[in-house]
């Protein structure tokens, strides 16, 4: 507005847009002296004269460009069609950062989506673990009356009723944490526990379909530098997919490792599981968004995944495997200087 007031030689401008109620419109950039505050939509514009009283329509809603020259008189022909292609070019601009933000928002959407589906999973995982050991402890209480003065009995029951608590407490920790993710923060972080973690939360469904998860972890890797919440929802859906993928009496094979390329060093993470593999023709729709092959999947688990590596400056990949299955690969930056990712 101020540029725009200065190659024309105005004395004021005033550039108002509508409110959230879209009832009003208020000043959003001025130029010189400007008394007006508030106008409604399609009240005649007080604290004149004005030059140019120019209604504009963005996707924002209404709007309302006011100029002023010194003399008060109008504007000549050339300044108002000047004013009048800029007009437009602040429509597409507002138009533009609104597509942006309604963007951002609907990939927020689909992230809650994914990871609320994701939880379904896992609740359904972590009652089963939970309901097995207060079975046991629910027996050891119903046979300790008659067993009071059996003190091996006492001893027994009491360090499985602690290991059993621990191994419950250790389950809902988990859930929470993956539940409730604390404000996406990024620090140094040992990709290590974060897998731990998940493979903590799979084993249920993978025992469940008859499959063996076996982890192994590289205890030199360095911190990398992340948000803790969003890798867990990468390495759950990655996981998560391979255990789904495979068939029974099959496993699959978790194991991070500190390498190097041309581009830099990564921390990486395999995942390696014993299924079908992936069909040619769908790896190239691996990462789209709501694609899927699974009867009651919803498609976004690796859409979402792609993009938080992204935004971590790291890769994923997925293809096939030699000997049959698939591989998937996550790559997190490791910076030079201090061990840690940027």
């Amino acid at each position: 507005v101020s540029l725009l007031a200065r190659a024309l030689g105005l004395a004021r401008a005033a550039l108002l847009m509508a409110d959230d109620t879209g009832a009003t419109l208020v000043p959003v950039a001025c130029h010189g002296k400007i008394a007006l505050r508030t106008l409604a939509v399609g009240q005649v514009a007080g604290d004149g004269p004005w030059s140019l009283e120019l209604a504009l329509a963005t996707v924002s809603g209404p709007g309302l460009l006011l100029l002023a020259r010194a003399d008060g008189k109008p504007l000549p022909r050339a300044d108002r069609a000047l004013v009048e292609q800029l007009a437009a070019g602040v429509g597409g601009v507002l138009a533009h950062e609104q597509m942006v933000a309604d963007l951002a928002h609907a990939r927020d959407l689909l992230a809650r989506a994914d990871r609320l589906a994701a939880l379904g999973t896992l609740a359904a995982g972590v009652a089963h673990e939970i309901r097995n050991p207060l079975v046991s402890v629910q027996t050891f209480i119903q046979l300790l009356p008659e067993r009071l003065h059996d003190e091996e009995f006492r001893t027994g029951f009491r360090n499985l009723a602690l290991g059993e608590i621990d191994r419950i407490c250790g389950l809902i920790n988990d859930l929470l944490s993956f539940a409730r993710p604390a404000p996406a923060h990024r620090e140094p972080t040992d990709v290590n526990e974060l897998v731990e973690q998940i493979v903590r939360l799979l084993d249920a469904e993978a025992r469940k379909q008859a499959v063996i998860v076996q982890l192994r972890a590289d205890a030199t890797l360095p911190l990398v530098v992340v948000d803790d919440a969003q890798v867990k929802q990468v390495l759950l859906n990655v996981i998560l997919n391979a255990i789904q993928a495979c068939t029974t009496q099959t496993t699959v094979a978790v194991t991070t490792a500190a390498e190097a390329d041309a581009d830099g060093r990564w921390c990486v993470v395999r995942v390696v599981d014993g299924g079908p593999g992936i069909a040619a023709e769908h790896r190239h729709q691996a990462f789209e968004a709501f694609f899927t092959t699974k009867e009651a999947g919803s498609g976004l688990g690796l859409f979402i995944a792609r993009q938080i590596m992204t935004a971590h400056h790291g890769r994923i990949t997925i293809g096939p495997r030699d000997g049959g299955g698939t591989l998937c690969t996550l790559l997190f930056p490791i910076a030079e200087s201090d061990g840690t990712s940027s």
